[in-house]
């Protein structure tokens, strides 16, 4: 226990110097202001951080989706191309072309697997994009801000609680 007041006295003393040392021109009242000014109380985040880091996750999971879906699809036509011209020109070569033939159905099958699977990823894609944005409609934040409030011929800051309400439309 004795332990725990001491690291408390040497947190508080360490903040005290740092503050003092930011800022020099503003006059202090009492410590009574200096330690409302280091404890704040702690921002209740918890009912918007869940909601948020779950937006994020379906936001970037989405923006990942549709980059390999475009990505498959711009590699899968091009290999389906070159299957298709390899076909085409093995079909007319004068020489034994079977290993050309074979080899060009499975480049222009393996273009053609790699185009239709971006067909999901896309879907899954606006699947994520959808449902993050469900969850960004509305959220409620509750945490705390500095104000400035006049004392005789001076401002002197202290902590206000602050309710946040954001609606997306």
């Amino acid at each position: 226990m004795r332990k725990q007041y001491i690291v408390i006295f040497l947190v508080l003393f360490a903040g005290l110097n740092t503050k003092a040392q930011t800022s020099l021109g503003m006059p202090v009242d009492s410590t009574l202001h200096i330690l409302n000014s280091y404890a704040q109380p702690a921002s209740l985040t918890s009912a918007t951080t869940a909601p948020q880091q779950e937006y994020l996750h379906y936001l970037r999971s989405a923006k990942t989706l549709k980059i390999l879906g475009w990505t498959s699809l711009g590699v899968g036509i091009p290999t389906m191309c070159v299957g298709l011209l390899l076909g085409v020109s093995s079909a007319y070569s004068e020489t034994n072309g079977d290993g050309l033939n074979n080899a060009a159905n499975w480049i222009m099958a393996s273009g053609a697997a790699l185009t239709l699977s971006s067909i999901p990823l896309f879907i899954v894609s606006h699947h994520y994009k959808t449902k993050g944005n469900k969850l960004k409609t509305v959220s409620l934040s509750l945490g705390s801000q500095q104000v400035f409030i006049p004392q005789g011929n001076r401002f002197v800051s202290g902590v206000q609680p602050a309710l946040s309400v954001k609606v997306s439309l």
